[in-house]
């Protein structure tokens, strides 16, 4: 089933009363309107998933707890306004690992591939892949320069550090994180039955971004 007007009402009415109680006696419809729907988006995406990278963990598991983490409540909101999926392979491989995501929430939708925090050392990886003309950093720009989807995000440095390189890569250089994100606030695509399968291809757009990332944590672990 797809996602629903029902889902963010669920989700919104959840966050305003923030009441376990009343969550509690409607587990059943956090079940039905936003659970189910994001295990079907996981099993529509998971072959496409296996075939960028058969390590990926793509299960339940990877959907948040709407809980929020009792280290931060404090007497604030219990629960979060928003879901998501976080498709990566086992943290034990590495610390920060790059991942295919998706949310939902009260103010709109999203999906990409990158990182919720790129590691310092994987970013310099990065900046000298592009500097030499590396070929999979050449393959993981053409793929993002072919597409007008997604965007490239990350935190900036305030200057330009490479004034003296190509400026088309400027973007890239002077990241200190790296994300491929897509934004939307159209309900009417949020509900098309045909989001999930629009989901799975844009992932396969972005496999060779996805390369990169990894190929940016294999170089740092050698070092």
């Amino acid at each position: 089933m797809p996602f629903t007007l029902k889902t963010l009402e669920f989700l919104d009415e959840n966050y305003v009363r923030n009441d376990r109680e009343w969550f509690r006696q409607h587990k059943s419809d956090y079940d039905e309107l936003v659970l189910k729907p994001f295990t079907e988006l996981l099993e529509t995406v998971s072959p496409v998933i296996s075939k960028i990278d058969d390590r990926l963990i793509c299960t339940p598991k990877c959907i948040s707890r709407i809980y929020r983490d009792a280290r931060y409540v404090k007497g604030g909101a219990i629960f979060r306004d928003s879901l998501w999926i976080s498709v990566r392979r086992p943290r034990e491989a590495y610390a920060l690992v790059p991942e295919f995501y998706f949310y939902v929430g009260t103010h709109g939708f999203g999906y990409g591939c990158g990182y919720y925090k790129t590691g310092t050392a994987a970013m310099q990886q990065l900046r000298e892949m592009a500097l030499s003309g590396d070929k999979i950093f050449k393959a993981a720009k053409k793929a993002c320069e072919k597409q007008s989807r997604f965007y490239l995000a990350g935190e900036m440095y305030k200057k330009n550090r490479f004034p003296d390189a190509d400026p088309g890569l400027w973007d890239w250089l002077n990241r200190k994180s790296v994300c491929m994100c897509y934004d939307g606030t159209d309900t009417k695509e949020l509900f098309s039955s045909k989001l999930f399968e629009t989901v799975a291809q844009d992932y396969l757009i972005l496999e060779p971004v996805y390369r990169l990332y990894t190929e940016m944590e294999a170089r740092a672990a050698a070092k």
